[in-house]
């Protein structure tokens, strides 16, 4: 019966032990770095995605069931402007008989919602490295760009804009993370990169072509970023 109490005794502290300081919320911000396909800029490859560096938002909830290890779920929002210079140039260079301008009014708009585990390993009694992977659904938006032409013996001549619209795709999406978290007080530092990777088929994607005539369309594009992102998380 001693021994039985005893036991007891030891599983409780260690529950109440694991109870204490386990859980946290987060937000972040920082940029986002559009990777590969995404960020190429070749107008006759259909899979580039002509995006820039953007701003990235992560919130994350974190439940550690053991001194090491835990769960977080995670929302991911990246927004990457189009490279309007770059699609100009590529547009320039395919019709040089021609000036261009591009303005886009939409840029390329994606996240996710994610679950997955985390390791936690401790570095001093405040200092924290967490390495994280985790899987989920996302979507994005297509960016929406007008076009406008000059053409360049004939300045006066009335061309109509060559429009693209915005289009919307989702999957399953994947994210791979590590960071650091430093706890003052009820609260941690937070400075994490995580990589975002997730392949896209864009439908009916509609719009107006160079010769001014209306077409619908569809095409793949794999969006992949990688984010820098700092913040303060709250522990519950």
């Amino acid at each position: 019966m001693k021994k039985l109490i005893i036991v007891l005794l030891f599983i409780a502290q260690i529950s109440f032990g694991q109870s204490v300081n386990r859980q946290f919320i987060g937000l972040s911000i920082g940029p986002s770095f559009p990777l590969d396909d995404f960020s190429k800029a070749v107008l006759d490859d259909s899979t580039s995605g002509f995006a820039k560096t953007g701003v990235a938002l992560v919130f994350n909830y974190a439940y550690r069931v053991t001194h090491n290890f835990g769960f977080q779920l995670i929302i991911n929002y990246s927004g990457n402007s189009l490279d309007n210079n770059k699609y100009k140039s590529e547009l320039e260079a395919a019709h040089p008989d021609y000036g261009v301008s591009v303005e886009s009014t939409k840029n390329w708009s994606s996240g996710g919602l994610f679950v997955g585990p985390y390791l936690r390993f401790p570095i001093t009694e405040k200092l924290s490295w967490d390495v994280r992977g985790l899987v989920g659904f996302f979507g994005s938006y297509s960016p929406k760009a007008t076009i406008r032409r000059i053409k360049k013996d004939d300045p006066n001549a009335k061309l109509e804009p060559y429009y693209i619209e915005s289009s919307r795709a989702s999957n399953f999406g994947y994210t791979f993370g590590t960071g650091l978290k430093y706890r003052i007080g009820s609260y941690y530092a937070l400075l994490f990169g995580d990589y975002v990777t997730s392949n896209l088929k864009f439908k009916d994607v509609s719009g107006w072509d160079w010769d001014s005539e209306p077409y619908t369309t569809s095409f793949n594009q794999k969006i992949n970023y990688f984010t820098v992102t700092a913040g303060v998380g709250y522990i519950l």
